[in-house]
Protein backbone atom coordinates (compact mmCIF):
# COMPACT_ATOMS: atom_id res chain seq x y z
CA UNK A 1 0.00 0.00 0.00
CA UNK A 2 1.20 3.51 -0.77
CA UNK A 3 1.52 6.39 1.65
CA UNK A 4 -1.65 8.34 2.47
CA UNK A 5 -2.21 11.28 0.13
CA UNK A 6 -1.25 14.71 1.48
CA UNK A 7 -0.85 18.25 0.17
CA UNK A 8 1.10 21.34 1.15
CA UNK A 9 0.17 24.97 1.80
CA UNK A 10 1.68 28.37 1.07
CA UNK A 11 0.53 30.43 4.08
CA UNK A 12 0.74 33.61 2.00
CA UNK A 13 -2.08 32.36 -0.22
CA UNK A 14 -4.58 32.77 2.63
CA UNK A 15 -4.16 36.55 2.45
CA UNK A 16 -4.18 37.02 -1.31
CA UNK A 17 -7.88 37.81 -1.47
CA UNK A 18 -10.65 39.21 0.72
CA UNK A 19 -10.61 36.02 2.76
CA UNK A 20 -11.32 35.11 6.37
CA UNK A 21 -9.70 32.05 7.98
CA UNK A 22 -10.90 29.85 10.85
CA UNK A 23 -8.68 27.47 12.86
CA UNK A 24 -9.77 25.00 15.50
CA UNK A 25 -8.21 22.17 17.46
CA UNK A 26 -7.58 20.74 20.91
CA UNK A 27 -4.18 22.24 21.76
CA UNK A 28 -4.30 25.97 22.44
CA UNK A 29 -0.50 26.18 22.39
CA UNK A 30 -0.28 24.66 18.91
CA UNK A 31 -3.23 26.71 17.65
CA UNK A 32 -1.66 29.99 18.71
CA UNK A 33 1.67 29.14 17.06
CA UNK A 34 -0.05 28.19 13.80
CA UNK A 35 -2.22 31.31 14.01
CA UNK A 36 0.83 33.52 14.45
CA UNK A 37 2.66 31.92 11.53
CA UNK A 38 -0.39 32.45 9.31
CA UNK A 39 -0.84 36.15 10.04
CA UNK A 40 2.90 36.81 10.00
CA UNK A 41 3.18 35.26 6.53
CA UNK A 42 0.92 37.94 5.04
CA UNK A 43 1.65 40.91 7.33
CA UNK A 44 5.05 41.81 8.85
CA UNK A 45 3.25 43.61 11.71
CA UNK A 46 -0.01 41.71 12.24
CA UNK A 47 -2.74 42.82 14.61
CA UNK A 48 -3.50 40.48 17.51
CA UNK A 49 -6.71 40.48 19.54
CA UNK A 50 -6.44 38.06 22.47
CA UNK A 51 -9.52 36.92 24.38
CA UNK A 52 -8.24 36.48 27.92
CA UNK A 53 -9.91 34.26 30.51
CA UNK A 54 -11.38 35.64 33.70
CA UNK A 55 -9.31 33.08 35.63
CA UNK A 56 -5.64 32.30 35.17
CA UNK A 57 -5.02 29.11 33.19
CA UNK A 58 -1.82 27.05 33.24
CA UNK A 59 -0.65 27.03 29.61
CA UNK A 60 2.52 27.15 27.55
CA UNK A 61 3.45 30.74 26.68
CA UNK A 62 2.13 31.94 23.34
CA UNK A 63 2.88 34.86 21.00
CA UNK A 64 1.60 37.44 23.50
CA UNK A 65 3.57 36.11 26.48
CA UNK A 66 6.70 35.66 24.34
CA UNK A 67 6.61 39.29 23.18
CA UNK A 68 6.16 38.55 19.49
CA UNK A 69 3.37 41.12 18.97
CA UNK A 70 4.21 44.82 18.69
CA UNK A 71 2.66 46.62 21.66
CA UNK A 72 0.72 49.05 19.47
CA UNK A 73 -0.76 46.12 17.51
CA UNK A 74 -1.80 44.09 20.55
CA UNK A 75 -5.34 44.23 21.93
CA UNK A 76 -6.48 42.36 25.03
CA UNK A 77 -10.11 41.67 25.90
CA UNK A 78 -11.67 39.53 28.57
CA UNK A 79 -14.53 37.14 27.93
CA UNK A 80 -17.24 39.47 29.26
CA UNK A 81 -18.83 42.45 27.54
CA UNK A 82 -15.66 43.34 25.60
CA UNK A 83 -16.13 40.33 23.35
CA UNK A 84 -19.90 40.44 22.89
CA UNK A 85 -21.74 41.58 19.78
CA UNK A 86 -23.83 44.73 20.20
CA UNK A 87 -27.17 44.01 18.55
CA UNK A 88 -29.21 46.35 20.78
CA UNK A 89 -26.69 49.19 20.46
CA UNK A 90 -26.57 48.78 16.68
CA UNK A 91 -30.34 48.85 16.32
CA UNK A 92 -30.62 52.00 18.40
CA UNK A 93 -27.79 53.73 16.53
CA UNK A 94 -29.21 52.85 13.14
CA UNK A 95 -32.52 54.43 14.07
CA UNK A 96 -30.72 57.69 14.83
CA UNK A 97 -28.26 57.99 11.95
CA UNK A 98 -29.75 56.26 8.89
CA UNK A 99 -31.75 58.33 6.41
CA UNK A 100 -34.84 56.89 4.78
CA UNK A 101 -33.22 57.19 1.32
CA UNK A 102 -30.00 55.40 2.33
CA UNK A 103 -29.17 52.45 0.01
CA UNK A 104 -29.94 49.09 1.58
CA UNK A 105 -26.38 47.83 1.05
CA UNK A 106 -24.95 50.83 2.92
CA UNK A 107 -27.35 50.30 5.82
CA UNK A 108 -26.46 46.61 5.99
CA UNK A 109 -22.72 47.34 6.11
CA UNK A 110 -23.18 49.97 8.80
CA UNK A 111 -25.30 47.57 10.83
CA UNK A 112 -22.68 44.84 10.55
CA UNK A 113 -19.98 47.24 11.77
CA UNK A 114 -22.04 48.55 14.69
CA UNK A 115 -22.79 45.02 15.88
CA UNK A 116 -19.09 44.26 16.29
CA UNK A 117 -17.71 44.42 19.85
CA UNK A 118 -16.26 47.87 20.67
CA UNK A 119 -12.68 46.58 20.65
CA UNK A 120 -13.06 45.35 17.06
CA UNK A 121 -14.57 48.69 16.07
CA UNK A 122 -11.52 50.34 17.61
CA UNK A 123 -9.18 48.13 15.59
CA UNK A 124 -11.03 48.93 12.37
CA UNK A 125 -11.01 52.65 13.20
CA UNK A 126 -7.26 52.65 13.75
CA UNK A 127 -6.04 50.20 11.12
CA UNK A 128 -8.78 49.73 8.52
CA UNK A 129 -8.78 51.45 5.13
CA UNK A 130 -4.98 51.44 4.87
CA UNK A 131 -2.91 51.01 1.73
CA UNK A 132 -2.91 47.24 2.22
CA UNK A 133 -5.13 45.21 4.57
CA UNK A 134 -3.64 44.18 7.90
CA UNK A 135 -3.95 40.60 9.06
CA UNK A 136 -5.97 40.42 12.29
CA UNK A 137 -5.62 37.38 14.55
CA UNK A 138 -8.48 36.80 16.98
CA UNK A 139 -7.02 34.26 19.40
CA UNK A 140 -8.86 32.06 21.91
CA UNK A 141 -12.24 33.02 20.45
CA UNK A 142 -14.03 30.07 22.07
CA UNK A 143 -14.18 32.23 25.20
CA UNK A 144 -16.80 34.44 23.52
CA UNK A 145 -18.28 31.87 21.13
CA UNK A 146 -21.50 31.47 23.10
CA UNK A 147 -22.43 35.12 22.45
CA UNK A 148 -22.62 34.59 18.69
CA UNK A 149 -25.03 32.69 16.40
CA UNK A 150 -24.36 28.98 15.95
CA UNK A 151 -24.88 28.97 12.19
CA UNK A 152 -22.92 30.32 9.22
CA UNK A 153 -25.69 32.69 8.10
CA UNK A 154 -25.71 34.41 11.51
CA UNK A 155 -21.94 34.65 11.79
CA UNK A 156 -21.23 35.87 8.26
CA UNK A 157 -22.18 39.55 8.88
CA UNK A 158 -19.54 39.79 11.63
CA UNK A 159 -16.94 38.28 9.31
CA UNK A 160 -17.98 40.54 6.43
CA UNK A 161 -17.64 43.65 8.58
CA UNK A 162 -13.97 42.85 9.21
CA UNK A 163 -13.26 41.86 5.60
CA UNK A 164 -14.92 45.06 4.35
CA UNK A 165 -12.82 47.20 6.73
CA UNK A 166 -10.61 45.95 4.99
CA UNK A 167 -8.81 43.48 7.24
CA UNK A 168 -7.81 39.86 6.77
CA UNK A 169 -9.29 38.12 9.85
CA UNK A 170 -7.92 34.84 11.24
CA UNK A 171 -9.80 33.33 14.18
CA UNK A 172 -8.83 30.42 16.42
CA UNK A 173 -11.06 28.28 18.64
CA UNK A 174 -9.98 25.61 21.11
CA UNK A 175 -12.34 22.66 21.27
CA UNK A 176 -15.24 21.64 19.06
CA UNK A 177 -16.61 24.60 17.07
CA UNK A 178 -20.11 25.14 15.78
CA UNK A 179 -21.48 25.37 12.26
CA UNK A 180 -20.77 29.11 12.38
CA UNK A 181 -17.19 28.38 11.31
CA UNK A 182 -18.42 27.84 7.77
CA UNK A 183 -19.08 31.59 7.51
CA UNK A 184 -15.30 31.83 6.95
CA UNK A 185 -13.66 31.28 3.57
CA UNK A 186 -10.97 28.90 4.83
CA UNK A 187 -11.62 26.45 7.66
CA UNK A 188 -8.83 24.26 9.05
CA UNK A 189 -8.79 21.73 11.85
CA UNK A 190 -5.39 21.61 13.57
CA UNK A 191 -4.58 18.01 14.49
CA UNK A 192 -1.68 18.00 16.97
CA UNK A 193 -1.42 16.82 20.56
CA UNK A 194 0.93 19.46 21.99
CA UNK A 195 3.96 21.65 21.29
CA UNK A 196 6.40 18.79 21.79
CA UNK A 197 4.75 16.75 19.03
CA UNK A 198 3.70 19.50 16.64
CA UNK A 199 5.76 18.08 13.75
CA UNK A 200 3.64 14.93 13.82
CA UNK A 201 0.48 16.99 13.37
CA UNK A 202 -1.44 18.24 10.37
CA UNK A 203 -3.99 20.75 9.13
CA UNK A 204 -7.19 19.23 7.81
CA UNK A 205 -8.99 21.61 5.40
CA UNK A 206 -12.75 21.62 5.96
CA UNK A 207 -13.51 24.48 3.57
CA UNK A 208 -11.56 26.42 0.93
CA UNK A 209 -12.58 28.76 -1.90
CA UNK A 210 -12.85 27.33 -5.40
CA UNK A 211 -9.58 27.91 -7.23
CA UNK A 212 -7.52 28.22 -4.05
CA UNK A 213 -5.59 25.06 -4.82
CA UNK A 214 -6.46 23.58 -1.42
CA UNK A 215 -8.31 20.27 -1.51
CA UNK A 216 -10.86 19.79 1.26
CA UNK A 217 -10.37 16.61 3.29
CA UNK A 218 -6.74 16.04 2.28
CA UNK A 219 -4.39 16.63 5.24
CA UNK A 220 -1.49 19.07 5.19
CA UNK A 221 1.44 17.89 7.38
CA UNK A 222 2.50 20.76 9.64
CA UNK A 223 6.19 19.93 9.13
CA UNK A 224 5.78 20.45 5.36
CA UNK A 225 4.33 23.98 5.57
CA UNK A 226 7.05 26.52 4.69
CA UNK A 227 7.64 29.03 7.46
CA UNK A 228 5.76 27.12 10.14
CA UNK A 229 8.72 25.44 11.84
CA UNK A 230 10.11 28.83 12.87
CA UNK A 231 7.00 29.54 14.92
CA UNK A 232 7.59 26.37 16.95
CA UNK A 233 11.35 26.88 17.30
CA UNK A 234 11.13 30.53 18.35
CA UNK A 235 11.14 31.49 22.01
CA UNK A 236 11.25 34.65 24.18
CA UNK A 237 12.74 37.53 22.23
CA UNK A 238 13.18 35.36 19.14
CA UNK A 239 10.46 35.87 16.59
CA UNK A 240 9.44 34.08 13.44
Amino acid sequence: MGSPRTQTLDLRSLGRGPYATFLWGESRSVLNRVLFAMVRAVDPEPLWLDMHPRRTEAEDPGPVELGWIASDHLFLADESDEGRPQDAVANMALGNVVRSDEPATSVARLADFLRLPPIKQEIIGRFGAGDSPHALAVANAERVQSYYPDNAEGVRPFVAAMVDAPLRPYLSVKGPPGEGRFAFDFVFRVLADDLAHWAEGSLLPEKAPTGSGIEVGVPIPLRDIPGLAEAFAAGPGRKV
